[in-house]
């Protein structure tokens, strides 16, 4: 009797065993649903991982010009500043935000709406070297030490210089010209010695001089719009004008901005430091998280 009692618990094992399995044989949807989530995540993981930029690696931005002319400064502008067709990519503080992987992702996917096509040609590398001369026109691309006096230029922006007469900046200033608040942010400081130094150089159609004439006036001020068949011109007093042009006599673009042309003679090379440092360390950051102290604000 014992050995049949072996043998039927014996027997019971077998069966608790082979039930298991069958069990662990059979699986659940639930189950079946697990496993393709994480086989999908993984293949997911791996296709991202395939189609990202080659992390970690410069780009060079001499080839990365050579890109971008070819095939972004038709659009985009040769500076960046944009064109006809696309908008400003070197000062718009939006995309001066984006990461450069982000910036690489728009580059190889392309902008649907926006009329941007997808650039994936390129290759990472490719793609890589765009990015790194776009930082370039951003002013990006390293910690640059910024010569100058803040606090003197501040007091040469509001005072002999007569910034403040166009300008704003913060809320105190004049109106007819730009807001330069946040002008200095991410921008090289060449670009900023230039602007102030030649202001005709790359002057604005919304910023040029313009006079009109009518038969007993003659007005001028900042063009602020034209069609074919009114202008629209801004005086210094702050009031709009608008003429229809079959009563004008005379329309002459003068090519030149209310921007003084002799700062070459009037500022000396402290004072040009100065105010560029100004404009730049009074410059709303660009990062939400940074902090930039104001230079009016400094001791």
């Amino acid at each position: 009797m014992a050995d049949g009692r072996a043998q039927r618990i014996t027997f019971n094992r077998m069966q608790q065993n082979l039930s298991f399995g069958r069990t662990a044989d059979r699986p659940t949807v639930r189950s079946l649903m697990r496993q393709s989530f994480y086989f999908g995540l993984v293949i997911l993981v791996l296709l991202s991982t395939a189609t990202q930029p080659l992390h970690g690696q410069a780009g060079d931005a001499t080839s990365g010009s050579r890109i971008f002319s070819t095939n972004c400064a038709g659009c985009h502008g040769s500076d960046g500043r944009g064109g006809e067709r696309a908008p400003n990519i070197a000062t718009d503080r939006t995309v001066m935000s984006l990461s450069d992987m982000d910036v690489s992702n728009f580059v190889r996917n392309g902008v649907t709406g926006a009329g941007m096509p997808a650039f994936s040609f390129l290759g990472d590398r490719g793609i890589l070297d765009v990015v790194a001369y776009l930082r370039i026109l951003q002013g990006k691309t390293a910690d640059v030490k910024i010569p100058g006096d803040a606090v003197a230029g501040r007091s040469l922006f509001f005072g002999s210089g007569q910034c403040s007469q166009c300008h704003i900046m913060h809320g105190e200033g004049g109106f007819i010209a730009s807001d330069l608040s946040d002008y200095g942010s991410g921008i090289a400081l060449e670009r900023i010695r230039s602007a102030i130094l030649e202001p005709d150089k790359a002057i604005r159609p919304t910023s040029e001089i313009v006079e009109v004439r009518t038969g007993s006036e003659r007005v001028r001020g900042v063009l602020r719009s034209e069609d074919n068949f009114a202008i629209i011109l801004q005086l210094e007093d702050g009031r709009y004008r608008r003429f229809a042009k079959n009563i004008l006599t005379e329309i002459h673009h003068t090519g030149h901005s209310l921007m003084p042309s002799n700062y070459k003679e009037r500022l000396s090379t402290k004072d040009l430091d100065d105010l560029v440092s100004y404009l730049v360390r009074s410059a709303s950051p660009i990062d939400p998280g940074a902090t930039k102290k104001n230079a009016g604000d400094a001791k």
